[in-house]
C-alpha cells in the first residue's frame, strides 16, 4: 500500500512548480485530479508548438504520469460548480494562479472550507500571497535574479549575472509545497480539524535553497561571494581541475584528505611548502578554509594534467577522497545513476504508443524492500472527464 492511497488531491496547477509538487503526492499513491483548460490544457503539453507529440511532451509526461485529467472551464458557473463538487470529495486543493485570481473565480480558502471544512488549501506563487510584490508575475530566472542567486554563479565578481542551468527554484518550490502538504496531512491524521491554508512561494524556496548564504549574512554579517567551482569550505583541494582529457571535481576539505590528495598526485612537497601553504589546521580533521591561492592552484593544475580524469577519479575514490570526473547528464544517467540504485518508475505504457519502455523519476527515494511502482501513463487532455463526472453523479 502506498502511503497516500485514499487521499484525493484537486490539482489546479500548471507548468512546473505546482505539477512537480502534486507529482510527488501522486507517486506516493494519491489520486491526483488535474483540472485543465479546454483546448489547451497545461502549457507544458506543447499542443500548439509540438502537435506531433499529441500533448505528451516529455516535460509534461515526467510530472503528470499517473494523474487523471478533467477539462473544465473555470470561467463558467458549471465549471466552478464541478470544482466545488470535487472539493467535497477531496483532502487537498492546490493552485498556482497569481494571487487574486482564485478569488475572482470564487475559489477562496473560505469558500472551499465552507464546502469541506477539513480541506487542505495550498497556494503556490512567485512572491507569496501578501506584501507589495504579491500580484507580480514570476518565472524561475526572474526569481533567481530577485533573490541574489544569479550573482552566486561563477568566480569573477565583475562578471555578468548567470542563472543556474536548470529551473532550480521551480523544482525547489515544488518540493517545499509537497513537504508542506504532507505536513498538513499529518496534522489531519493526528486529529487537527482547524482550517489549513498553505502559502508557498518561489522567493521563500530560493532562500531555503541558499540557506548557507542566508545564515552567513544574518548571523555573521558576511555577504556570499562567487566561488566558481570551488567547494564552499574554500579548501585548495576542493575544486574542479582540468585533466589530460576532461575535468575532475575533488573535495579534499580536511587536512587529512588534502594530505592524501597530494600523495595520490605524487606531490607531497606541497604540504611542506610554506609559500604555497602558509599555515595548516592543527587537527587532521580541520578544514583548510580559505587557504586557496593562485600559486597553489597552478601546482595542482599541473599535477592533474598528467593523467586522465577517470584515472584520477578511481585513485582518489580508492584512497577515500571524494572525487568525480565532470559528467554530462546522459553519461550520469547511463552510468552512476544506474550503478547507485535507481529512483525511477517505468510507465505502464509509452505515452506515444511506442514499443519501447518509458521511464520517469518517481518520488526520489527508496522504500525498504519495496519494488518500484508502475504509474499509469500521463493523461491525454480531458481523458478522465467523463469518468470523474460519473463518479460525482454517483456520490451526489
Amino acid at each position: 500500500m502506498r502511503p497516500l492511497e485514499g487521499i484525493r488531491v484537486i490539482d489546479l496547477t500548471h507548468v512546473l512548480a505546482g505539477p512537480f509538487s502534486t507529482h510527488q503526492l501522486c507517486m506516493l499513491g494519491a489520486d491526483v485530479i488535474k483540472i485543465e483548460k479546454p483546448g489547451q490544457g497545461d502549457q507544458t503539453r506543447g499542443l500548439s508548438l509540438q502537435p506531433e507529440l499529441k500533448g505528451m511532451a516529455p516535460g509534461f509526461v515526467a510530472l503528470n504520469a499517473g494523474k487523471r485529467s478533467i477539462v473544465l472551464d473555470l470561467k463558467t458557473d458549471e465549471g466552478r460548480r464541478t470544482v466545488e463538487k470535487l472539493v467535497a470529495t477531496a483532502d487537498v486543493f492546490v493552485e498556482n494562479f497569481r494571487p487574486g485570481k482564485a478569488a475572482k473565480l470564487g475559489l477562496t480558502p473560505e469558500r472551499l472550507h465552507a464546502i469541506k471544512p477539513t480541506l487542505i488549501y495550498c497556494s503556490i506563487s512567485g512572491w507569496g500571497q501578501v506584501g507589495p510584490n504579491a500580484s507580480r508575475p514570476a518565472y524561475d530566472h526572474v526569481i533567481q535574479a530577485a533573490t541574489g542567486m544569479m550573482l552566486l554563479q561563477g568566480d569573477n565578481p565583475e562578471a555578468p549575472p548567470m542563472k543556474v542551468g536548470f529551473p532550480m527554484i521551480d523544482i525547489g518550490t515544488g518540493m517545499m509545497a509537497a513537504n508542506a502538504m504532507l505536513a498538513a496531512l499529518l496534522r489531519r491524521a493526528r486529529g487537527d480539524l482547524s482550517p489549513i491554508v498553505l502559502d508557498v512561494s518561489m522567493v521563500d524556496a530560493s532562500a531555503q535553497l541558499m540557506v548557507g548564504a542566508v545564515a552567513n549574512y544574518w548571523l555573521a554579517g558576511i555577504a556570499p561571494r562567487r566561488v566558481g567551482n570551488q567547494g564552499f569550505v574554500g579548501s585548495p583541494g576542493a575544486d574542479t581541475f582540468p585533466t589530460a582529457d576532461g575535468w575532475i571535481s575533488t573535495a579534499a576539505n580536511t587536512l587529512r584528505q588534502f594530505q592524501i590528495l597530494c600523495r595520490v598526485l605524487d606531490r607531497p612537497d606541497i604540504l611542506t611548502n610554506r609559500e604555497l601553504l602558509p599555515k595548516l589546521p592543527s587537527s587532521p580533521d580541520g578544514f583548510l578554509s580559505d587557504l586557496n591561492n593562485k600559486a597553489l592552484r597552478d601546482e595542482l593544475v599541473k599535477a592533474f594534467a598528467t593523467e586522465r580524469a577517470v584515472v584520477w577519479e578511481e585513485r582518489l575514490a580508492a584512497a577515500g577522497v571524494p572525487a568525480s570526473m565532470v559528467q554530462t547528464v546522459p553519461s550520469y544517467l547511463d552510468g552512476h545513476y544506474v550503478q547507485s540504485g535507481r529512483v525511477d518508475s517505468e510507465l505502464e505504457a509509452h505515452p506515444l504508443g511506442r514499443s519501447t519502455s518509458a521511464r520517469i523519476l518517481n518520488e526520489g527515494f527508496r522504500w525498504t524492500g519495496e519494488a518500484r511502482s508502475r504509474p499509469r501513463h500521463a493523461p491525454r487532455l480531458g481523458e478522465h472527464t467523463a469518468a470523474i463526472l460519473e463518479e460525482l453523479s454517483q456520490s451526489a
